[in-house]
C-alpha cells in the first residue's frame, strides 16, 4: 500500500474527465483530499486563501476564465505557490507544449490524458511517497 498524498488539487474543465480522475486517485487511496476546480482562477484563489498547500497539483491546460498557463504564470510570482509541484494533464500532444512545461519549475511532469494508474504510481514513486 503507498503512502497517501495528504492534499491534491485538480484543475480541469471538464466534468467528466474530473469525476474520472478523482474516481482512480480515491480507488488506489492516491490521496486522502482531492479538491477540484473547473479552471484555473478558482484555484488560484482557493491557494492565496488556504493555510495548508495541496501536497501536489494537476493542471489542465486549456480551460476557460484563466487556463493553465495563466496559472502557471500567475504563482510563479509566489515564493510559497511556485513551489507545489505540479504535473500538467493534457489531451494536448504538442510537443511546444511540452517543452514550454519544462521552463516552469515547478512542473514535475507532462502527462497526456486519460490518467491512468500506472501514472499515479510513477508520481508516487518520483515525489519518495
Amino acid at each position: 500500500m503507498m503512502n497517501q498524498l495528504p492534499k491534491v488539487f485538480l484543475i480541469e474543465d471538464d466534468l467528466v474527465t474530473t469525476f474520472l480522475i478523482k474516481t482512480l486517485m480515491e480507488k488506489f487511496s492516491f490521496a486522502s483530499e482531492i479538491y477540484t476546480y473547473p479552471n484555473g482562477a478558482d484555484a488560484l484563489d482557493a491557494l492565496q486563501q488556504s493555510k495548508i498547500f495541496p501536497d501536489l497539483l494537476f493542471l489542465d491546460l486549456n480551460m476557460p476564465i484563466m487556463d493553465g498557463w495563466q496559472f502557471l504564470d500567475a504563482i510563479q510570482n509566489s515564493p510559497l505557490l511556485s513551489k507545489i509541484p505540479t504535473y500538467i494533464l493534457t489531451s494536448s500532444i504538442d510537443p511546444n507544449d511540452k517543452s514550454k512545461s519544462e521552463a516552469f519549475p515547478n512542473v514535475k511532469g507532462y502527462l497526456t490524458k486519460p490518467l491512468v494508474l500506472k501514472d499515479l504510481e510513477a508520481i508516487q514513486t518520483s515525489q519518495g511517497f
